[in-house]
C-alpha cells in the first residue's frame, strides 16, 4: 500500500471518530433515552409474557409467579451479560490489534516521507502545522 492510501485511510478514520464524538456529545440525551426506553419496553414484554405463561402452566399465585419470573429473568440477564462480555472483549481485542497495525503503517509512511523532504519543506510543513493549530485554537477556546 502506498503512502497516499495510508494517509487517506488515516484521515477517513479520524473523520469517523470526529463525527461519532460529535453525535454522542450533541445528542447523548436523546440517543440514550431512546435506547433505554426500548430496553425497558422489551423487559416489560418479556416479564408479562413469562407471568402469564407461568400462571397458566403451573397454576401459581401472584407472589409465587413473581418469584419464579424474577429468578428466570435473573438467569437470563446473567447469561446475556456473560455473552456480551465475551463478544465485547473479542471485539476490542481485534480492534486494538488492527489499530496497532494501521498505526505502525502510518508511522512508517510519515517517517519515509519526512526523510525524503528537504530542510525547507520540513520548515514549511512545521510552520503550516503550527499555523493551523493556532487558528483552530480560536474556534475551540
Amino acid at each position: 500500500m502506498n503512502n497516499r492510501q495510508i494517509y487517506q485511510k488515516f484521515i477517513f478514520h479520524l473523520s469517523l471518530l470526529g463525527i461519532t464524538i460529535s453525535v454522542l456529545v450533541g445528542f447523548y440525551d436523546v440517543i440514550f433515552d431512546h435506547i433505554l426506553e426500548v430496553l425497558h419496553l422489551l423487559f416489560e414484554v418479556v416479564e408479562m409474557t413469562l407471568d402469564k405463561l407461568i400462571e397458566h402452566m403451573f397454576e401459581t399465585e401472584l407472589h409465587e409467579t413473581q418469584l419464579i419470573v424474577f429468578y428466570i429473568l435473573l438467569v437470563l440477564v446473567g447469561i446475556l451479560v456473560y455473552f456480551l462480555w465475551k463478544v465485547l472483549a473479542q471485539l476490542f481485542r481485534r480492534a486494538g490489534h488492527r489499530m496497532q497495525i494501521e498505526w505502525m503503517e502510518f508511522v512508517g509512511a510519515i517517517t519515509q516521507d519526512w526523510q525524503a523532504m528537504t530542510t525547507t519543506d520540513r520548515v514549511l510543513l512545521a510552520s503550516a502545522f503550527l499555523l493551523v493549530n493556532y487558528l483552530a485554537s480560536f474556534l475551540l477556546f
